[in-house]
């Protein structure tokens, strides 16, 4: 995976965890009125859509590279 594209991988990663920490705080937070497990489920969707994007990327590198034999 080229450096612009784990760039734009995590930094979309980011802007999913910070909307994921938002909708939590917005309508979870009122009724379990706790923030800690929000913020872990938040950074845990941002890591899963990197690692889903990097997987992807390492599967058509090995596909590409074995065509090429």
């Amino acid at each position: 995976m080229p450096l612009a594209d784990a760039w734009d991988r995590f930094f979309w990663s980011v802007i999913i965890a910070i909307f994921v920490g938002l909708v939590w705080l917005k309508f979870l937070d009122p009724v379990l009125a706790c923030v800690g497990p929000g913020l872990v489920v938040a950074a845990i969707a941002g890591g899963i859509y990197f690692y889903l994007g990097w997987r992807k990327a390492t599967r058509g590198t090995q596909s590409v590279e074995g065509t090429e034999e």
